[in-house]
């Protein structure tokens, strides 16, 4: 965890430091060595969120681009239950950094459970996800007039890690770090892979800017694909 309660307060890990894990209150420790990113971990082994996962450096840097106060947000359900997102926007859009590879029914319960909610997906946890994803990207037809065509068709089955997300009812968008795509017009932010499942196993892959995402979360202003900008939100929510 990134935050635990100090005598009330909401805090970051320190050394020496001792807390309350927010979501069951049970006591924690401040974990701050050189290899590891500063965090709490729970005194005892018992994990108190089943949909937790170790925290990697990735999680973080994507955390920072928001308010502390969207960071790893309570989220309670009708019936009681309770999980942290990862972030929690002013408008209730939970975003769910994904490092790990998630089984097809936990990715279902989450959906079920925070609603309105994209994923943001690490598409360099393996090395073989990029190659394969490029090598699709090269095979696919693109999407409407040449000349304004900034998706790609692909399938399904086209790549493991687009195969790995198909199913899900909420938007995906894979991060690949700095990878550079020929068929992309790069922008100085860097790029996501949004993509969008239709019917028929059919996959509509678009480059989209990468802080026009942040700054659609944190302001509803348009996504920038590498064609047209995508819409902004209306009525203060996104349009996810």
């Amino acid at each position: 965890m990134k935050f635990a309660f100090v005598e009330g307060i909401r805090q970051e890990a320190t050394t020496g430091s001792r807390g309350t894990c927010p979501r069951c209150g049970s006591p924690t420790l401040a974990k701050c060595g050189m290899r590891r990113l500063h965090h709490w971990a729970h005194v005892s082994t018992a994990v108190c969120d089943r949909w937790w996962e170790p925290e990697t450096e990735w999680h973080r840097a994507w955390k920072n681009l928001f308010p502390t106060e969207w960071q790893e947000v309570h989220h309670r359900a009708a019936d009681g239950e309770v999980h942290i997102a990862d972030v929690k926007t002013a408008s209730g859009t939970v975003v769910e950094f994904q490092h790990s590879t998630i089984s097809p029914q936990e990715r279902a319960s989450r959906e079920a459970f925070y609603g309105s909610m994209i994923w943001i997906v690490d598409g360099t946890r393996l090395k073989r996800d990029l190659s394969s994803f490029r090598e699709a990207l090269h095979n696919a037809p693109p999407v409407g007039a040449e000349t304004d065509a900034r998706s790609w068709l692909l399938f399904d089955r086209a790549a493991v890690l687009i195969e790995r997300w198909r199913g899900g009812k909420r938007p995906v968008f894979l991060d690949f770090g700095d990878a550079e795509f020929p068929l992309a017009r790069m922008s100085s932010t860097g790029v996501l892979w949004w993509l969008n499942y239709a019917l028929g196993g059919r996959v509509i892959a678009t480059p989209v800017d990468r802080q026009s995402v942040v700054d659609h979360m944190l302001s509803g202003s348009s996504i920038r694909g590498f064609g047209k900008p995508m819409p902004p939100r209306r009525s203060g929510r996104p349009r996810f």
